[in-house]
């Protein structure tokens, strides 16, 4: 069962506008249990990189000691990792290690969220924050893309909070409740479609970062 959130539909949205970036070898850093998003690119190779064995990775490690050679990959997607690793800067040197002159990372991360992955929930990130993080290790930022504004985090906060609330995915209410949950989001979408303000565009759910190694 899937139940409808904002976030994750932007996100997907967001990966497969940059998905283009994506190719040759890929690292997937901190890939998890699914794979999300490699049917959005085209690429030679696709190594699955995770610190939890049970998740079947291809590498078992951590992404601020990645066991590979340096220049060894073409492109890097991370999907909200960073905020679950303690030392950035060690995970984003690593980036640039690895990478090849000229390769590509498509990262993405959240200015707002539920607590998550206790007690190894460290970080919430702003553009301001992402940009210097990348380019004090010296990559230039091809693009920052705000996900979402005041209605999509609404909406993405109060799905979210019955989702864990009424335990959504263990129970049978889940399939109940889906489609409310799906017609509501949907509109709130709409909704953040609509609104052009400051006010909410500084709501924003988070960002997507495309980066390039010098």
């Amino acid at each position: 069962m899937i139940i409808f959130q904002p976030d994750r539909i932007l996100m997907r949205n967001q990966i497969k506008k940059y998905a283009h970036y994506v190719k040759g070898d890929v690292l997937d850093v901190g890939a998890g249990p699914f794979d999300r998003y490699s049917d959005l690119f085209r690429f030679s190779k696709y190594i699955k990189l995770d610190p939890c064995p049970d998740n079947n990775p291809d590498i078992a490690a951590s992404a601020e000691k990645i066991p590979l050679g340096d220049n060894s990959v073409d492109s890097i997607v991370c999907t909200q990792v960073l905020g679950d690793i303690w030392n950035l800067k060690g995970a984003i040197s690593e980036f640039f290690r690895v990478l090849k002159s000229g390769g590509n990372v498509i990262l993405t991360e959240s200015l707002m969220a539920a607590m998550h992955d206790e007690p190894h929930d460290f970080w919430r990130f702003t553009d301001f924050s992402l940009r210097r993080l990348f380019e004090e290790n010296g990559f230039d930022i091809l693009h920052i893309e705000r996900r979402g504004g005041f209605f999509a985090s609404t909406a993405q906060n109060i799905i979210r909070y019955f989702i864990d609330r009424l335990d959504l995915y263990k129970n049978f209410s889940g399939k109940i409740l889906s489609p409310f949950i799906s017609a509501f989001g949907r509109l709130m979408l709409w909704l953040d479609r609509l609104d052009k303000s400051k006010a909410g565009m500084r709501q924003s759910m988070g960002w997507c970062v495309v980066a390039v190694k010098k």
